[in-house]
């Protein structure tokens, strides 16, 4: 099998702290807006403003990033899962998986070459759905990352230039 879901948990677990970081900008943001509130009976400007607007964002795009990493967990283990279902019949036939071909396994086989031809087809069907999902997910996260990049970047520049 070589399709690894690379280490799911590590992956999930960071989703997670982006998202409980999240979590913890956005009860910051609402301090700042209880802040806002108090200067603005007090007759005070409201310096906060940009400082809201900035953790907000960062805070949604946290929220975002580590959304899309569990969610890419799950897509690895379930693609993984589907993979190892195909192992029996790979067995009963002699076939294994090398990359993302099903192929003969070396050596004699008992198998009908007939039934093992028509059973590898099959099979390099099932497999070709699951690389192809996998795969869509993966660019999908990739572009969703590389956007998520810039974003935080804009948002860092923006936040050191005191804008």
């Amino acid at each position: 099998m070589t399709l690894s879901a690379g280490d799911a948990g590590s992956t999930s677990a960071l989703g997670g702290a982006l998202r409980t970081q999240a979590g913890g900008l956005a009860d910051f943001v609402v301090d700042l807006d209880a802040a806002a509130r108090r200067a603005a009976r007090t007759g005070s400007p409201d310096v906060t403003g940009p400082e809201r607007d900035l953790v907000t964002r960062a805070a949604t795009e946290l929220d975002r990033v580590g959304g899309l990493l569990q969610s890419w967990t799950t897509t690895a283990v379930e693609s993984a899962a589907r993979v190892r279902a195909l192992e029996p019949a790979l067995t009963r036939f002699d076939l294994v998986i090398d990359g993302q071909l099903v192929v003969e396994r070396s050596g004699p086989s008992r198998v009908e070459p007939g039934e093992r031809l028509a059973e590898r087809d099959r099979l390099q069907e099932l497999l070709n759905r699951v690389t192809a999902v996998r795969s869509r997910e993966q660019a999908r996260l990739r572009r969703e990352l590389e956007a998520s990049a810039t974003t935080l970047a804009a948002l860092s520049d923006r936040a050191r230039s005191g804008a």
